[in-house]
C-alpha cells in the first residue's frame, strides 16, 4: 500500500482527522483519496523552539525579505516530519509556501530516495521583488525547487505560461483548474436577485485592490455593501453603506456555512484586483457562481480560464479597472434582473459541469 503525505501550512489536519470538513476545495483532493488503497499522512507547520529552528528562522527571514520567496522552513523541518517524508511514496505540496519551506528536505530526499512529489502553484511566478537586481537568484531558487518536483499543477493558465518561459522541462507543468465543492456551495432555493440588494466583497490576498474597492463603495452610496475580510485597512472603515465582517478561510470568525448564507443574500459579488499573473479571486468567484450569484471581476493576466468564461455570458469582466468604470458597470447591471438571472444560470451551469470536485479528482488521479 502506497503512502501519501500532504503538507499544508495550517487549518486542515484536525478537520480531516476528525471529519469536520465543510467545503472540500481547499484540501486539494485529500478527502476523496481511497483510504483502502493509500496510507495518508498530513503534515502542518508548527512553531518549533530549538537551536536548529532559530538558525532556520534567520534563513527564512533572509529568503522572504531579500529573495522574495515564502520560506518557513523553521516551522516544518524536524525529525518527525523528515521520517514521515522518508516513508512516503508521494508527497503533495499544496502551495508554493509549503514547497519552499520543504526544499531542504526535498534536496536530501531526492538524492537518496525516489519519491514522487507534486506541487499546486498559485502565485509562485508573480512575486513582487523587493530587490530587482536579485531576480536571477529568485529565479534560480525557483528552478532549483521545480527540479525537485515531478508534477507542477497550475490553477491558472496565465501563470502557467510564465512558468513555461522559465523551465526547460515543460512536460512536468500541468493546468489543473481550481474547483469548488458544488455540493456545499449550493442553494436549494434559487437566490432572488430581484429581492436581494447587497453587493458582496470577499477576500484577503494582497492582489485584491482595496483602494479601488473603497472608492467603489464611496461612489455608490445608494447601494449596501458587505466586505468579508481580515485586511487591516478595512477593519476600521467608516462608510455608512458598508458593513465589514472580519473573517478569512479557516478562522472561527466566519465559517464556510456562515459565508454561504452571506452569498445567498447578495445580488452581486465584486472582485476588484491589481494586475498580476496570479489567479486571484478564483475561489470566491467560483463559490459565488456555484450558488447562483453573478460575479464582476477585474480582467487581469492571471485570470484562470478565458476559454470557459465569457463576458456578459457567465461572468462580468471589468477591463478598464478604474473607480468610474466599476461604478458604471455596477449601475448598468444592478437593475437588469433578466441579465443577472441569465448570467447566474449560465455561470452555475459552467461551474457544475467544469469546475466541480469530480473533475478535479479525475485529473489528480492520473498523477497519484
Amino acid at each position: 500500500m502506497n503512502n501519501i503525505t500532504y503538507i499544508f501550512k495550517e487549518g486542515r489536519k484536525e478537520n480531516f482527522t476528525k471529519n469536520l470538513i465543510e467545503a472540500k476545495e481547499f484540501y486539494y483532493g485529500l478527502p476523496n483519496i481511497d483510504k483502502k488503497k493509500f496510507n495518508i499522512s498530513v503534515i502542518e507547520f508548527s512553531k518549533n523552539r530549538n537551536p536548529i529552528s532559530l538558525i532556520l528562522s534567520l534563513f527564512d527571514e533572509f529568503m522572504r525579505r531579500i529573495i522574495s520567496l515564502p520560506f518557513y522552513s523553521s516551522e516544518l523541518m524536524n525529525i518527525k516530519n523528515f521520517k514521515t517524508l522518508l516513508k512516503s511514496d508521494h508527497i503533495v505540496l499544496v502551495s508554493e509556501g509549503t514547497a519552499c519551506s520543504a526544499l531542504p528536505f526535498l534536496l536530501v530526499i531526492k538524492i537518496f530516495n525516489k519519491k514522487k512529489v507534486s506541487l499546486f502553484v498559485m502565485g509562485l511566478y508573480s512575486k513582487k521583488l523587493k530587490f530587482s537586481k536579485l531576480k536571477f537568484i529568485h529565479n534560480a531558487t525557483i528552478k532549483l525547487l521545480i527540479s525537485c518536483i515531478d508534477n507542477v499543477f497550475f490553477l491558472g493558465k496565465g501563470e502557467l505560461e510564465v512558468a513555461r518561459s522559465l523551465h526547460k522541462k515543460k512536460e512536468k507543468l500541468h493546468y489543473v483548474p481550481f474547483v469548488v465543492d458544488t455540493k456545499f456551495w449550493f442553494s436549494e432555493e434559487k437566490p432572488s436577485l430581484s429581492l436581494n440588494s447587497q453587493i458582496l466583497f470577499v477576500g484577503n490576498d494582497g492582489n485584491r485592490d482595496i483602494d479601488l474597492l473603497i472608492d467603489i463603495a464611496k461612489n455608490l452610496p445608494e447601494h449596501k455593501f458587505i466586505f468579508v475580510s481580515s485586511i487591516p485597512s478595512l477593519q476600521d472603515l467608516k462608510i455608512k453603506n458598508v458593513r465589514v465582517m472580519k473573517g478569512q478561510w479557516g478562522s472561527e470568525e466566519i465559517t464556510d456555512k456562515d459565508l454561504r448564507e452571506v452569498y445567498k443574500k447578495s445580488k452581486l459579488t465584486i472582485v476588484p484586483l491589481k494586475e498580476s499573473t496570479q489567479p486571484s479571486g478564483q475561489s470566491v468567484a467560483l463559490q459565488s457562481m456555484s450558488i447562483g450569484i453573478p460575479v464582476i471581476i477585474s480582467k487581469t493576466k492571471g485570470f484562470w480560464d478565458e476559454t470557459a468564461f465569457k463576458d456578459n455570458l457567465n461572468i462580468f469582466f471589468e477591463e478598464e479597472n478604474t473607480s468610474s468604470s466599476w461604478v458604471k458597470k455596477i449601475n448598468s447591471v444592478y437593475q437588469d434582473i433578466d441579465l443577472l438571472n441569465s448570467i447566474s444560470n449560465n455561470a452555475k451551469e459552467t461551474i457544475d459541469n467544469k469546475f466541480n470536485l469530480a473533475e478535479f479528482d479525475s485529473r489528480l488521479n492520473k498523477f497519484i
